[in-house]
């Protein structure tokens, strides 16, 4: 276990009609604070997706160029459809997006992600499922009485994660009213919607220490089935026992829409 500061939104944010704007350094200086919290390791635990919203799973390491999003798509997203297909049961998978997150900050969205957040809004998943297979251009139809549930996937690329590794709220320690939604300015100069923690003493952080190239961390973002984790806060952190020569993180995040029960 470690303590380290991680960015939650303001607490004047609670219980207001407005929504917070996250989409710039500034923005998110202006609307969120540092707060001290415990991080656990892990490592020392047993999880499941549907009771905590994450697991840990041994991976092939990235085959390639992940810099080339066609070889991403390619070569790599396959791989993550079977680890979800195995993982999950899902009938089918719908990718979303994928993020190569590095050292370069030049880009905020594409940044190290510096601010506990959820990655989709929690309201009405089943519009948001319709929306997307609209998209996808497949019969909605045959869609009616399927379930679906939103995850993440995330591996380090090239090295060993000794900087900036990813933390997490476990979801049996999130209450529904501890969440609330925010506005961003997303991929593509889209303006959107999502989600975003407010603190709790209550919440239990975790990461993964030291993960490897041939690992791969799951995260449940959002599910319309009851009665299991809806959603895994995560955020970035600075760990205290990173050192000047430590190496920078790099790491590849997939989102996917899985779908459960199709007709």
């Amino acid at each position: 276990m470690l303590r380290a500061d991680v960015r939650y939104l303001n607490q004047e944010w609670r219980g207001r009609d407005e929504v917070p704007e996250i989409g710039t350094r500034e923005s998110r200086r202006s609307n969120t604070n540092k707060v001290e919290v415990e991080i656990h390791d892990g490592r020392d635990g047993d999880f499941s997706l549907d009771r905590n919203g994450f697991v840990l799973r041994g991976a092939e390491g990235f085959p390639g160029d992940y810099h080339d999003d066609a070889h991403v798509q390619g070569a790599y997203y396959p791989r993550v459809e079977d680890l979800i297909r195995a993982e999950t049961g899902a009938d089918e998978v719908f990718f979303t997006q994928h993020v190569v997150r590095t050292e370069d900050r030049s880009d905020f969205n594409k940044a190290y992600a510096r601010f506990i957040h959820c990655d989709y809004r929690l309201r009405d998943p089943r519009d948001s499922a319709m929306e997307l297979l609209k998209k996808r251009g497949v019969d909605v139809e045959a869609y009616r009485d399927a379930e679906f549930a939103w995850y993440n996937t995330w591996q380090p690329l090239d090295n060993d994660v000794e900087a900036n590794p990813l933390a997490f709220i476990d979801a049996t320690t999130l209450a529904d009213d501890d969440i609330v939604e925010y506005c961003y300015t997303g991929f593509g100069n889209r303006d959107g919607r999502s989600s975003i923690p407010l603190w709790s003493p209550g919440h239990r952080f975790y990461y993964f220490r030291t993960m490897t190239p041939n690992e791969v961390l799951i995260l449940k973002q959002l599910d319309t089935r009851s009665e299991r984790a809806t959603t895994t806060p995560h955020t970035s952190f600075d760990d205290p026992t990173t050192t000047l020569e430590s190496k920078p993180r790099r790491s590849i995040e997939v989102r996917v829409m899985a779908v459960f029960g199709a007709n």
